[in-house]
């Protein structure tokens, strides 16, 4: 089994148990544009979910994304722009309290992926009141997306986001480096597993 598909596996035991328990699980995943949301999306459950790109925001509004007879929702939110930020930051918040006031539980949003890219070493203000703003309503867990190299920038975000449940360093995908030198993927599994444990 490769480690792609261990991570698979792994992580649909895990949704599968916080699944029984709740019946349903959504998970809302926001952060800045081109922080990688859409390719975590993707290799967490294993297909191409959600549209992908370079130079660009792929993802133009805030879109459920189902798999047929999987009772999971991901919400892949717009990309927060820092010019713009809190127009998105109050419609993200409209569509988490209406669910919320739901009465059928399976379709509140359950827990949130907020995404920060390790490259830029730096928690800019509208990620600070996007966390502010979801940790009001659920559980929020801080990934650190594309990570190279962390030095102190995990400790930082955790300071920074004291409301977070936990932050986790993730490379989505494996990464080829100059002369020959690869990144794994790493961090997926750990992510499920924070994830369950928030539902």
């Amino acid at each position: 089994m490769s480690g792609t598909e261990d991570i698979a596996s792994m992580a649909e035991k895990a949704l599968e148990e916080a699944i029984r328990e709740r019946g349903q699980v959504n998970v809302l995943v926001a952060g800045r544009t081109g922080v990688g949301k859409s390719t975590l999306i993707n290799a967490i459950f294993q297909g191409k979910m959600a549209d992908t790109g370079q130079g660009r925001p792929v993802t133009s509004c805030t879109r459920e994304i189902t798999k047929e007879g999987i009772p999971l929702a991901i919400w892949d939110t717009r990309g927060l722009e820092m010019a713009a930020y809190k127009e998105t930051i109050a419609e993200l918040e409209n569509l988490v309290v209406s669910r919320s006031r739901e009465t059928d539980s399976k379709k509140h949003i359950h827990v949130a992926w907020l995404c920060i890219h390790e490259d830029g070493r730096r928690v800019e203000e509208a990620e600070v009141a996007l966390h502010d703003t979801l940790a009001k309503h659920m559980p929020v867990i801080g990934v650190i997306t594309k990570a190279r190299a962390d030095q102190g920038f995990k400790a930082e975000v955790q300071k920074l986001l004291p409301q977070t449940r936990n932050v986790v360093r993730v490379r989505a995908l494996a990464e080829e480096l100059d002369e020959g030198h690869s990144l794994a993927a790493m961090g997926l599994e750990e992510l499920v597993e924070l994830t369950s444990e928030g539902l």
